[in-house]
Formats: C-alpha cells, structure tokens, sequence
C-alpha cells in the first residue's frame, strides 16, 4: 500500500502491528488495529455528521484522554478534515480568538465548557464520538498534498497564530513500517503542542514505537512511571527535568531499561546537564532543538555535545546561520539568526503578512540566536527578540540564565532588558528559589559577577514563588516584564 497521507501509514501499522501497543495513557491502552479501526469509525461519523474536506475540527482534550486525542486527531484526518488541537489551559479570551482565526466546523472534546458560545455545527465529547464505519470517505480521492493540522504557536510573546502542516510534511521519509530507534517513550507534554503533537501523537504511526503519556506532570508519579514501564527512552522538558532532579527520591530510582534522556521545547541549563549524568551516568543524553514553523530541527548525539552549555548538535545541511542583512555565516563563534529549510514549508493559517516575515523560498526564520564553535556545534544564544542593547552592547539573556541556574539555590531563572534612561536598556532577572533554599539579590549578583563580564551582572533581581510557564514549559516572559520593569523603577528611585 503506497503511503500517500499520513493515515495511510495508520492503515499498514494496523496490519503489519496489529496487537502491538501503539499509545499508552495510563488509563487506557490501544493497539495499532483498534487505533485503525476506530479512526474507521469516527471518521466515517464525522463524514456522516457533514463534515467536508478541508474544513476545521476543534480538539480541545487533555492528555488524561491522551489515547482518544490520538484516536481524534486520525480520524478528522482520515475524513478529510483539518485537526485543530487546542491546548485546554487556554482561558476564554485565547479560545474564542483561536476559534476566529481558524474558523472550526466540529469540536471534540473532554472539556465542554472551554467551548461555549463558540459558533459550532456540531461537538462531541470523547466518550462519545460520533461513529459510523459505513460513511467512510473514499481514501484515493482525498488530495495527498492537503492540509493536515493547524497548531497553535505557543503565545510566549504575542498573540496566537495557527501554523499549518501538510500530509506531505508528515509523510515524509514515512513507509509505514519503518521502526524508530527507540520502540517505546514515556513522556508528560501537552499533546495538543507541537511537540507534543509531532513528537507523540505521530510517533506511534511515523516509527512504530509505543507512546506512554503521563496525563499530567508529577515529578514522584513519573519516577515510579520509569521503573514500572521501562521506556527505551523518556522526553522531558527542562522544567520538567528540574523537578525530577530535585525529588527526594530521585536517587532511588536507577532508570533501569531507558537508554534515552531526551529535552527540548526551552533551553536546557547546563547544571541539569551535569546533575542528570551525574545520578545515571548510564542514559544517553540528548539536547534537541526544533520550532513549529518547521524547518529547524537538530539534536545532540554524543555526550561531549551536550556536556557543551546550550548545544544542540552539529549544524545539519538543511539549517543556515544568517547575519542582520541575511547573508549566511561560515565564521566560527559569529552569533547569527538561525534559518531552516523546509521541504514541505508550512504556513500560517490567514495570516500574508506573518508568513511572508517568517518564510521565503522554502527557508524558515527561527528567530533564535546562535553560533558556531570550532567543532561545528550550533551553539543556542537566546531569541533575536530579547536581545539586550546595553550601553551599546548586545548581550543575551540566556547566557546570563545559564549562570543563574548554575547556582545551588536557583530553580529557575528568566533574564529580560527593563528601559533606562541613559543605557536605553539595563538587565534585570526573575528568579525562584528551590523549596527552602534562601539566598539573597546581592549574592547573585556576585554569582554572576565571578562568572561573567560585569556589565552582564543583573542590577535588578525579584523573587517569585514560580516563575509562570506555558503548556510546552516555556517562561512566560512577557508577565514577568511588568513586574521587573517596577523593581527596576523602585532601585533607581532609592538610589536617587
């Protein structure tokens, strides 16, 4: 059978994999053949419901229904429709302003309310999908180079926007029975991201590995996940990493069976690195580094890369470093934005002007910083973004935060430039501390000081009892922004 949409790969997983376990959500578990058959019958439901090729179908479900997500998504997919996964955290406002933006026909969700007063033809819950094996439509007939999904950007700095991926991005390199190097993966992102979403939800179907999916995050529940299921590998976010690191009984667990330690979504602080390698020297640690527009998407793959501070492997043939002009460069050690080039490029949904800023001739911008070093490491500086102009200097947060985590009684640490009146900009930084460390403004600031240039010291420093992240993990920098640019008002005005 020629794979020519990703559900075509569903259907030879169904045959050639029938009783083997394709996602695992601790409550429910499916095989490849009961995927196949029941993404037969929701689809054909949603046919019968009305549903055309290329309308939208919103699926708001949490990872505590992680297994009839998968079953969701598929379906919308094999009926001709478009998946529009939506995370359930998204308040109101961010709801009914993804909804207008891409304009869905049909929901499917286990959380009702986060649908109300949207304009909908028809919603179903998830244990009570519509179904009916018979209105199936005719595969050969649905467009291979279609659109598939459209996923929400995380909104770490901005409003949402859709980016939308193709049955031919996601079939790419796919044969349906090839095999991923790791046969199972235990994991706890939010499925309705990208990476949780590209990672997870197509796993299962793109390599023929098992998908564990801890519904919701716990640092203990996941430990005793690891010794019960033996992943051959576990994907972590580091945020996620961090509190595992810090359970009490995270020694006590050997990670017997996994050979993987995979981060990625936000950067990794180095002292992770060290602190992971150093409680189960045995995993195979791996940095990725990846962005929902697609096109950048890089891994490290031997322990002296990721022993490297905000590595994420060699610089592959299809990721170009570019300067302020946009020529490329070759220069070791020269920070410059990162470019991907895409095969299938996606697009943002409704959106010219976006997509002509952030795509062109195939070529992806990340907006991320970066550098060479001399072994041909991509080497992560920050986003272009949140560049600080200090005086005159540019200086990057994230060198200043891999310091920051650096230091025993830091939990995490997010860095951001505050207006000034004769510097333009000056650094300040949101810090919180781990449960009952205590360490004061002026001892991290000579932290800093020891480790950095002195003009990179943070003159402002607040403390928070957490620092807010999005679904994926990532610092919400732009509800620190308000807080620090306050502190950094009161400083001068004692000073003064």
């Amino acid at each position: 059978m020629q794979v020519r949409r990703i559900t075509d790969a569903l259907r030879i997983r169904g045959v050639h994999q029938a009783t083997e376990i394709a996602h695992d959500d601790t409550r429910r578990a499916i095989t490849f053949a009961e995927l196949d058959r029941e993404v037969d019958e929701v689809a054909g439901g949603l046919a019968a419901s009305g549903l055309r090729p290329g309308e939208r179908v919103f699926l708001p479900i949490s990872n505590h229904h992680a297994v009839e997500h998968m079953v969701a998504v598929f379906a919308v997919l094999r009926a001709g429709g478009i998946a529009c996964p939506i995370n359930t955290r998204f308040n109101a406002r961010e709801v009914a302003d993804y909804a207008a933006l891409v304009e869905p026909r049909f929901a499917i969700t286990d959380t009702p309310d986060i649908l109300n007063n949207l304009p909908l033809d028809g919603q179903w819950t998830v244990d009570a999908m519509p179904r009916d094996a018979a209105a199936l439509p005719d595969q050969a007939s649905l467009d291979p180079a279609a659109d598939a999904e459209i996923l929400a950007t995380s909104g770490t700095t901005g409003k949402i926007k859709g980016v939308v991926v193709s049955h031919a991005d996601l079939v790419r390199g796919v044969t349906g029975t090839n095999m991923d190097r790791s046969r199972s993966t235990l994991h706890a992102l939010p499925l309705t991201g990208s990476g949780g979403n590209l990672g997870i939800v197509m796993l299962p179907v793109r390599g023929g590995a098992t998908a564990y999916t801890q519904p919701r995050f716990d640092a203990g529940e996941f430990l005793e996940l690891t010794r019960r299921l033996r992943p051959d590998l576990v994907y972590l976010v580091p945020s996620m990493l961090r509190l595992l690191l810090d359970h009490p009984d995270a020694a006590k667990y050997d990670m017997a069976g996994v050979k993987y330690l995979m981060t990625g979504t936000a950067p990794l602080p180095h002292d992770s690195v060290m602190r992971t390698l150093q409680l189960w020297p045995h995993l195979r640690m791996r940095n990725s580094y990846g962005m929902s527009e697609g096109g950048v998407g890089i891994g490290t793959s031997t322990r002296e890369q990721v022993l490297k501070p905000g590595c994420v492997g060699k610089l592959p043939a299809h990721m170009q470093l570019r300067d302020e002009n946009g020529d490329v460069i070759t220069t070791p050690h020269v920070v410059g934005e990162i470019y991907g080039y895409q095969p299938n490029p996606r697009r943002y949904w409704r959106d010219e002007e976006a997509t002509a800023q952030a795509f062109a001739g195939g070529w992806t911008r990340s907006g991320d910083l970066g550098y060479i070093d001399d072994d041909g490491d991509l080497i992560m500086a920050g986003r272009s973004k949140e560049l600080i102009i200090r005086g005159g200097y540019n200086i990057t947060p994230l060198e200043i935060e891999n310091v920051l985590h650096q230091h025993p009684a830091v939990q995490s640490a997010a860095v951001l430039g505050v207006p000034h009146d004769v510097l333009g900009e000056d650094i300040a930084a949101a810090i919180a501390l781990r449960p009952g460390a205590s360490v004061g403004a002026e001892d991290l600031q000579q932290y800093v000081r020891d480790n950095l240039a002195d003009n990179k010291v943070p003159r402002t420093i607040r403390f928070f009892d957490e620092l807010p992240l999005n679904p994926n993990g990532k610092v919400l920098k732009r509800e620190l922004r308000a807080p620090l640019e306050e502190a950094a008002h009161e400083r001068r005005q004692r000073r003064a």
